[in-house]
Order: structure tokens, then sequence, then C-alpha cells
């Protein structure tokens, strides 16, 4: 098969996959239960961009998705989908980058397909898509930036270094986690674009669009997100401070109070763990919300593919150690670019920050599946439909349904009994039947 008709056929799959994770992301969207946080989302839009106050939610981090909700509020109305459009938008858009950067850095169509679909229906990655907070942002941003990136280095257009750029900017305008994948591939990409420049001349000015796009573009747009912040008066003195503070109740928060009470035992995990046991969130909806008694909206990772993501690592490593396997190495370091960070703040994590290092484990896992398929097409297959399986039970209860089976799995997954084994596995927030 000639490179077009094989470029051809990983656009329709992944077409195709995207559509499925669009499907997923959309249905039922518009009579889900609205929670807190997707009500203060809008609120905290609404006091940022006309107030400059970054509140009643979240002052702590960036201001992007305070612009982008109020402006969809305003064009859409300050319903469901005003609230949560761009999330839908994005955590959408995440499916096609991840199978794309999968396929840039050398990996086969089908490790490509395999990853997008990982992304299209993991649960968690869903349950933040259908919210109005800003995590899956990140999960999508820093993986655009990366793939203008690497296609830079093989092309040289340099709209594509901007483009590179702007992503960056608003994915560090959406969280500061963003930076660390980039950086990575950045790490990699620019010193190989300036060593075969050639002349003097040719990498001085490498080097110069590379601080230009990578660091002046970014700073710029994370600046302008905060122009209704400065347009009540503050100086660059004060952001400074502002940032500073953001920084450090970033490093130390542990959340707030009631985080850990009796039925939300994993809620807020160190993030070592996400890799060795089920990791999910939940919003619960209360009943004066809700219109009864408590309603609860459980995203829970697919187990089978976070589960699978030390071993795809583990052979990554291997594969790159003795072979040298260029997609193998990258991918490994993009997720260790991404997760290490989580691992190294020395406090639990609510399970919201794993949302940006989805891209990258699913790129891991689906290359490794896609190697292993190569010797045992058989149960690669199977595998997967057993992981698309979980994945639609873990699905239902994403969109605020009940139905008996997911409900088991769910209370089986988010059972305390890995955090304290004297626990009973019935003991969750379905049967405490109260929020946090």
């Amino acid at each position: 098969m000639n490179a077009p008709e094989s470029d051809r056929r990983l656009g329709l799959a992944l077409a195709a996959v995207t559509l499925v994770a669009l499907v997923l992301r959309a249905w039922g969207l518009a009579g889900q239960p609205v929670h807190a946080d997707d009500l203060l989302a809008g609120a905290t839009a609404r006091n940022f961009v006309e107030f400059g106050w970054p509140g009643p939610t979240m002052w702590q981090h960036p201001r992007l998705r305070d612009l982008l909700v109020h402006w969809s509020t305003g064009a859409l109305g300050a319903n469901v989908w005003g609230l949560k459009v761009w999330s839908v938008l994005v955590g959408t858009l995440c499916v096609p980058a991840t199978g794309y950067l999968v396929r840039i850095v050398g990996a086969s169509r089908a490790a490509s397909i395999l990853a997008a679909a990982i992304v299209a229906t993991d649960p968690l990655h869903v349950d933040f898509s259908r919210q109005a907070i800003n995590d899956v942002y990140v999960s999508f941003f820093p993986v655009a930036a990366i793939l203008a990136l690497v296609a830079y280095g093989q092309r040289r257009r340099p709209w594509l270094m901007v483009v590179a750029g702007l992503f960056l900017g608003l994915g560090m305008a959406s969280k500061w986690s963003a930076a660390f994948p980039v950086a990575a591939a950045a790490a990699w990409t620019i010193p190989a674009v300036v060593a075969a420049a050639g002349s003097r001349r040719a990498r001085v000015a490498e080097i110069a669009l590379a601080v230009a796009a990578l660091v002046l573009l970014p700073a710029a747009v994370y600046l302008l997100t905060f122009w209704p912040w400065f347009g009540r008066g503050h100086d660059l003195v004060e952001f400074v401070r502002f940032q500073r503070a953001m920084g450090s109740t970033a490093v130390t928060t542990t959340g707030f109070a009631g985080t850990m009470v009796d039925g939300f035992q994993g809620y807020q995990i160190g993030a070592w763990r996400w890799f060795l046991q089920p990791v999910w969130w939940v919003d619960a909806i209360a009943p004066t919300q809700a219109g009864g008694g408590y309603v609860f909206l459980p995203g829970v990772g697919n187990p089978l593919t976070w589960l699978a993501t030390l071993p795809a690592a583990a052979w990554a490593s291997w594969r790159w150690i003795r072979t040298r396997d260029r997609a193998a190495g990258i991918l490994l370091v993009l997720w260790l670019a991404a997760y290490l960070p989580f691992v190294l703040v020395p406090r639990p994590i609510w399970t919201n920050a794993a949302v940006i290092v989805v891209p990258f484990w699913a790129a891991l896992v689906g290359l490794a599946a896609a190697h292993l398929g190569e010797r045992s097409r058989v149960a690669v297959a199977a595998s997967a439909v057993i992981a698309v399986g979980v994945a639609l039970l873990l699905w239902v209860p994403v969109t605020g349904k009940r139905f008996g089976p997911s409900d088991a799995l769910v209370r089986e997954l988010v059972s305390p009994l890995a955090l304290d084994p004297a626990s009973h596995p019935t003991n969750t927030f379905y049967d405490v039947g109260a929020g946090p």
C-alpha cells in the first residue's frame, strides 16, 4: 500500500473513532443533571470576565476556561451546552490528535487507531468531556502542541512552530501542567532542528524562532487571558504575586473538608496509584438539584487499559534500549513527562489531574497492543472487544443513568478495599447516599 492510500485509510479510521467519541460525549448531555462544579464554573466565568474576580471556584487555576465559558454561554445561553460545549469539543478533538501523534512519531497505523480508540472510549476522559471545568482541556492542548512541533521538525514550516506555541499557550492558560510534555518534546525536537540547519546564521534563526514561538508567544497568550483582571487596575507586580499564590496552592492544597468521607476514600489518592488500582471521579448532585435522592455521576477509568500502562511502559523501555525503537522511546518520554510531576508532588491528588496523562498512556498501550497484534491478532482483537464492552458499561453511569450491570461494576471498582482492606466492598458512595 502506498503512502497516500495509507494516510487516507488512517484518516477515515480516525474520523470514525472521533465520531464515536463525539457521540459518547454528547449523548444525553442536555438531559444530564447539572452539578455544582458546572454551575460554579459558569458563575466564575461571569465574575471574572465582567468584574475581574476569579471566584467563587478554582481561583488557583489559570483563566482560559472563564473566557471560553463566558463566550459560549453568551452565544448559546446559560444552559448545559453553553457551559460544556468547549469540554465536549476539546475532549473529542483529543482523540484524532492522539492518533496522529502516535503516527507522526513513527508508529504503525494500527497503533494510532488503537490509541485513539482508547481515548475515545475511556469513561474517565468521557466524564470530564461532559463537565464545564477545564481538566479535559489539558488532555488536548499539549498533544496538539507536540503534534505541531514534531511536524515542524519534519517539514520546517514556520507556521507549524507558531501553531505549537499557540496551543502551548492555551494549554498553560488552562493548567500549568500542560508545559511538561511539551517541554519534553521541545528538548529532542529543537536541538535536532538547529543541528540540521547548516550555517551559523540558519542555526541562530532556528533558535530565535523557537524562543519566539515556544516562550514569547505562550507567555503573551497566557497574559492575555488575564485581561479582565488587569482591567481592574492590577499591575505586573501584583500579577507575579498572584501567580506565586496560585503555585503555592497547587503544590500544597489537599482539597476541601469532606473529600475523604465514608464512601469517597478513592476520590483523592497519590498519583503513584493511578496505574496500580482503579481510578475514579464522582460528582454528587444533591436532592435539591436532582429532585429526589442523590444522583451520582461516576467517571471510572477503564481498568483493562489503565492497568496495562505499566506493562506497556516496561515493554517500551525494553524496546527502546534493545532496538532503539524511536516511537517507543518518544512515547515513553512523553508519558513520563506528563505523569512524573504529579508523582513527585508530596500530597494526594484528585483524580481529575490524571486526565492530562490519558492520551500519553493510551499511546503507549496502543503501541504495545499493535506490536502484540502482529503475533496474535485474535488475542488483541478479543481483548479490544472486552475493553470496549467494559468501557460502555462504565459509560452508562457517566450520563447519570442507572443500569444494573453498570452499577455492580462501578461498586466493585470504586470499593475502598484498595485503600482499606478492612472495609466492605459495598461501602461506596452509592450506599452512603450522600455527597462529599
